[in-house]
Order: structure tokens, then sequence, then C-alpha cells
């Protein structure tokens, strides 16, 4: 007997066309598989809208999900607290671990690892509906907190870091919310359209945005290092080491924040090259208007190198007399019994 040709249900066309509708519906499940954790909230397939995510927390899955983000909060608590116990500071200046829980950056950092590996776990049985949505959540978490606390500990006790504190959590609060609802992207498209020419260069706003975004990760990278060397390098000093560390580590910030500028410029796209002409500007300055400024720094060097005077010695100067309570390459304070100051 001779095969049906024709195309019949029975014949060689129509397994070919059945088999290729079955590619056709395992392509379009396993895309929509993949697009569930690649879209936003406001476009998944399997959790349409506001009401397609509610229905899809009435699923049995559901309380898995919460379970599991239950069990990764008690255990990032848990190790953050343990590791806390180990540390010999407990002020509050530690970046990591903060001045309680959820002060540091630490605990929403573990947090997320644990919510990640939870999310891996429990995606290989259903689909998810909570672990896509607290996945951002917990880095917007983690991000504020790093940037926060590295404000704090780089500019301690300055009025313009609370400020800056609310500002960057409202901004990355704001951002997230976005990117939940599936404004972002349109957003980025808009402001990319906005568009102008600057010699050879064409920019956009949203280049300029993620430049700006860019130099500040770069800074506060930056931040954090100088403040983690400038803190060994003051740890138990006393006298005249306390003054000669207090200008290196001065020294140091200086150098690695204007490092860390030249990598922001750079990863903007600036050419460093246009920037020899601003330098030999400045050198012009210097010789000429700014001789009195450089030569205290160069002063203030040679007097904490030689250690002539240190941190809590008494000195007189002209008809002031009191205590040395801080010294800097530029000046020196120094306190009366009164409690007034007089910066030399």
């Amino acid at each position: 007997m001779q095969p049906d040709a024709s195309g019949g249900p029975g014949g060689r066309a129509g397994v070919h066309r059945q088999t290729a509708a079955a590619l056709a519906r395992a392509g379009t499940v396993s895309q929509a598989a993949v697009s569930f954790f690649s879209l936003p909230a406001a476009v998944r397939p399997e959790v349409q809208g506001f009401e397609g995510w509610l229905s899809a927390l009435a699923q049995p899955g559901a309380l898995a999900e919460m379970g599991g983000l239950l069990a990764c909060l008690l255990l990032a608590g848990l190790l953050t607290r343990l590791l806390g116990r180990a540390q010999s500071v407990r002020d509050g200046s530690s970046i990591l671990f903060g001045s309680r829980l959820v002060d540091g950056v630490l605990f929403p950092l573990l947090l997320l690892v644990f919510a990640y590996v939870m999310q891996t776990v429990l995606a290989r049985w259903f689909a998810l509906a909570l672990f896509p949505i607290a996945q951002p959540v917990l880095l917007a978490l983690a991000v504020i907190r790093l940037a926060v606390k590295v404000l704090q500990v780089a500019f301690k006790d300055a009025p313009v870091v609370r400020a800056l504190e609310r500002t960057f959590s409202w901004l990355a609060w704001a951002l997230l919310a976005m990117w939940l609802s599936g404004l972002l992207p349109v957003i980025l498209d808009e402001l990319d359209s906005i568009k102008w020419k600057v010699g050879a260069s064409v920019l956009s706003v949203r280049l300029l945005l993620q430049g700006a975004l860019t130099a500040g990760v770069v800074l506060l990278i930056t931040l954090w290092i100088s403040s983690a060397i400038e803190r060994r390098l003051l740890r138990a000093a006393t006298g005249g080491e306390l003054s000669l560390r207090k200008a290196l580590s001065n020294a140091t910030r200086a150098v690695l924040m204007f490092v860390g500028l030249l990598l922001a410029l750079s990863s903007v796209g600036i050419d460093l090259t246009a920037l020899s002409v601003l330098g030999g500007a400045i050198g012009v300055g210097v010789g000429f208007g700014l001789q009195k400024l450089a030569s205290n720094y160069v002063s203030g060097f040679v007097m904490l190198a030689e250690r002539s005077v240190r941190i809590g010695d008494n000195i007189r100067v002209d008809n002031f007399e009191g205590r040395i309570t801080d010294i800097n390459a530029r000046y020196t304070v120094v306190r009366a019994p009164s409690g007034r100051e007089s910066i030399v």
C-alpha cells in the first residue's frame, strides 16, 4: 500500500503539518516561560495586570513563595546577627553592619542572594508571582542602603547628607515603581529621542542620565574605599602619629576622589586629553593667584612630617592660647579653655 501524499490527516503532508504545529506550540510555551522572567510585571503573560497578579496569588504555589521569602528573611537576619557579633566596631560606622539589623548593607545583600537561590529552586515546579517582584525590590533596598551608608561614613555629621539620603531613596523607589509598571522603557525611549549635536558627538538626554548614574556609582565606590583606608589609618593612633595619619588619610581621599572623577568622566565618554588645557590653566592659577594656598599645604605637610606639634598640645599664637584639637594639611584648629576656636 502506498502512503497517501495528498495532504490528508493520514498522509505525509498531514504528519508534517502536525509536527510543525506541535513544535510551534512548544516554542510558544518556552518563549512564554522565558518572557516571564525577562519582562516587567505589567506585561508578563502569566500575571497580566493587577487582577491577574491577585489571581496568581490565589494559586497553591503562592503559599510556597511566601514561605520561601519568610525563610530567606529569617536566614539572612540570623546570619547577619551572627556575623555582627564578631565585629569589633559597634558604633554604626560599619558599612556592612550599621547600627542595627536593617541599617547596614549585609542584610539586604544576603536576603537578595537567598531570594535568588529560592527563586531558582521554586521556578522548576510552578510559575512564580512573588519572587519576580521581590527581586527588584530587594535590589533597590541593597543599593539604597549602600549609597546611604557610604555617604554617612564619608561625610560624617555633614548637614547635606540627610537631604542626599532622602533624594536618592525617593529616586530609587520611583525608578523601581516605573520598572514594575512598565513605564520605564517607554520613558527611556522618549528620552533617547531627544538628541542634539555637540561637535562631532551626538548626545541625548538618556545618554547624559546614564553617564551621571555611572559617575555616581564610581564616586560612591571611591568614597567607600577611601573611608575604609581612613578608618584603618586612624585606628589606635594617638598624638603626633594621629596628626600624621590624619593628613595621610585626607591626602589619600583627595587622590582617590581625583582618580574616581577621571574614571567617571571617561565612562561618560569625555575625552580626557581635552583636560590638559584645564590642567595648564590650573597650573598658571597656582603660580600666580594661589601661591599662598599652595604654600599652606606644603607647610602643613612639612609640619606634620616633622611632628613639631601634635593633637592635644597647648600652644600660644599671638594673643590666643589653647589646645590643638585638629590638624589638617592646610590649617590647624586651636580651642581655648572658654570653648572658642581659632583656625591657624
